[in-house]
């Protein structure tokens, strides 16, 4: 597995996943445009296909299918003091519109 080569931008937005359809909530940790990291006490073991809803702040809702490349569990008492609690997601043919959020991103912070 090739380590994510991608500016990753710290961003906070809720997201909704699943393998069928998006029922399980988290958060996204960072973002860039090949993939995001969800943090959740749900996970899924690598290698599975997720569709995930990003809740934007404009009330806009993103529809993107994703890979997990790794997924990291704990205990529920201790998510909270661990940031890396949840997974990491490759896109796959992530949409326009989420590649813009992330440039804007990337503008914003430089």
């Amino acid at each position: 597995m090739e380590k994510q080569q991608q500016t990753r931008r710290t961003k906070r937005i809720e997201v909704r996943f699943g393998p069928e359809r998006p029922t399980d909530l988290g958060f996204t940790i960072d973002v860039s445009e090949t993939g995001l990291f969800v943090k959740t006490n749900t996970v899924y073991p690598p290698d599975t296909r997720l569709v995930l809803e990003l809740s934007l702040p404009d009330r806009r809702v993103l529809s993107l299918r994703g890979r997990v490349m790794w997924a990291k569990r704990v205990p529920p008492q201790l998510a909270r003091l661990l940031r890396k609690t949840g997974m990491g997601v490759e896109l796959i043919d992530p949409p326009p519109e989420y590649l813009d959020l992330v440039r804007v991103l990337s503008s914003a912070a430089v």
